[in-house]
């Protein structure tokens, strides 16, 4: 990007400028890089069937914890099948 690049004004909420902030300097950038990658990240994402979802701990050891179940349980009726065939 270079200076002759087409500037434009943008309001957004203090909350939201100080979050981009927060992700900037993080991510060793200007507010302005920053909000150039995510809005070149979104309109490439456009399209995709799959987007990434963050999600608490909690959540991830319900889902664990379902999955061990309905898992466990298909475990268990394929070892009697088996032990049923011998």
């Amino acid at each position: 990007m270079t200076r002759e690049d087409p500037q434009m004004k943008v309001r957004l909420p203090v909350d939201l400028k100080d979050r981009l902030a927060e992700l900037a300097a993080e991510n060793g950038r200007s507010i302005n890089a920053e909000v150039v990658r995510r809005l070149e990240e979104s309109l490439a994402s456009e399209g995709k069937a799959v987007r990434t979802v963050k999600v608490d701990n909690q959540t991830l050891d319900l889902f664990a914890e379902k999955v061990g179940e309905v898992l466990g349980g298909v475990l268990d009726e394929r070892d009697k099948r088996r032990k049923s065939r011998l």
